[in-house]
């Protein structure tokens, strides 16, 4: 479990180096964030890429409903990912990942 955990912060982390990366190397050659994002909202595979991405993170949110004990908590760690994205996944992944194994361990039906 926990090299599991280790490599979902390691993914995590690097994403964000990523992140950083882009942000500080953007405006060098290619414009700004909104310069770049109009170029990739007009291409057909642009358009599939950020729809997909938007679609992961609802059902990740779907996920983080489905396992946190209060709608309110739910609410907090859900709503982020629609700006931080899977950097945020990855934090709640590496703080839940042992009780979400426990949670999905369980048999799903009683025996008697």
């Amino acid at each position: 479990m926990n090299v599991l955990r280790a490599a979902i912060g390691i993914f995590g982390l690097a994403l964000l180096g990523l992140i950083i990366w882009a942000a500080v190397s953007m405006t060098d050659l290619h414009g700004t964030f909104l310069d770049q994002f109009a170029v990739v909202s007009t291409l057909p595979w642009g358009i599939v890429s950020l729809v997909d991405l938007y679609v992961g993170f609802i059902f990740f949110a779907v996920i983080v409903f489905l396992t946190e004990r209060s709608w309110v908590v739910a609410a907090l760690w859900a709503a982020p990912l629609l700006i931080l994205g899977n950097v945020w996944a990855a934090i709640w992944l590496v703080i839940r990942l042992p009780h979400l194994a426990k949670q999905l361990s369980k048999p799903d039906w009683p025996t008697s």
